[in-house]
């Protein structure tokens, strides 16, 4: 929703409708609005804190453009590294400010920054909820309470996979962005990853045991146990389509959730 110039947006939760996969609808979800106060300067001041704002944006996004280029090599390069070092920047905070006009200083034209910077704005406002790892079979359906080495496990993610597209404006342009997962890179644990397109194929107890997922699994070549559980985090690869008056780009953003399977090693005792 849009308040005043300033964009504001709550949790992305609504899911893609029939009608807006297509393009032709946007899901929105009403919130209350609130008046922005402005302050109006005289055109030099106004000018000197708009360039100043302008700089330090730019600097924070391109900043924010190298973090997450190197997040996502951490993310899908493979390795056991530690991802969750590459933290990105608030954006600057929007200054509330336009410039005393005549003769109508209540009606003066909003700051005017880049489409992508207006993008940058727009999406670090929106809220995506981070994709849920689950593994099946789950170990607590066994006797044994624990995944066995070497048995095929299915992968995939619950959530919000598939949100609907978000409409508003910033500083008066109008920004359209379209959240797209493209991937998700599980990290095992054991230093094993996977990297999958299609992450909604779910394991049911109709799966014949020991059948291996068709499009996502994995099999672990050791135990977890005596020591405890392997830590199974699933890393969320989104791009964020942008389109605001004819100039078009993509963000990539990326998320974390994790989730614990302990492993064991079944005997098999030969009489």
């Amino acid at each position: 929703m849009s308040r005043g110039n300033e964009f504001v947006a709550e949790a992305w939760t609504n899911e893609r409708s029939a009608e807006s996969a297509g393009g032709t609808q946007l899901e929105s979800r009403p919130g209350s609005a609130r008046r922005v106060r402005y302050t109006y300067l005289p055109k030099s001041e106004y000018k000197a804190q708009m360039d100043a704002y302008r700089k330090e944006l730019s600097a924070v996004i391109a900043a924010n453009k190298a973090t997450m280029n190197a997040l996502g090599q951490c993310i899908q390069g493979g390795g056991n590294f530690n991802c969750g070092r590459f933290q990105t920047s608030d954006l600057p905070d929007d200054p509330n400010i336009r410039e005393a006009g005549e003769p109508d200083p209540a009606a003066p034209a909003a700051p005017t920054v880049t489409p992508e910077q207006a993008a940058y704005i727009a999406s670090a406002r929106i809220r995506l909820s981070a994709p849920k790892p689950m593994i099946g079979p789950p170990p607590e359906i066994n006797e044994w309470g624990m995944a066995a080495v070497g048995y095929p496990l299915w992968l995939w993610a619950e959530g919000n996979l598939n949100p609907a597209p978000v409409s508003d404006s910033v500083y008066d342009l109008a920004v359209s962005l379209d959240a797209r997962l493209v991937s998700v890179v599980f990290d095992m644990g054991d230093g094993g990853r996977v990297t999958c397109s299609n992450v909604t194929t779910r394991w049911t107890r109709s799966v014949e045991p020991g059948a291996k997922s068709p499009a996502c699994g994995y099999v672990y070549p050791k135990p977890s146990l005596p020591d405890g559980s392997y830590t199974v985090t699933a890393n969320a690869v989104w791009a964020i389509d942008w389109a605001i008056n004819g100039s078009t780009g993509s963000l990539p953003f990326y998320q974390s959730a994790s989730t614990e399977i302990p492993v064991g090693e079944l005997q098999v005792l030969i009489r």
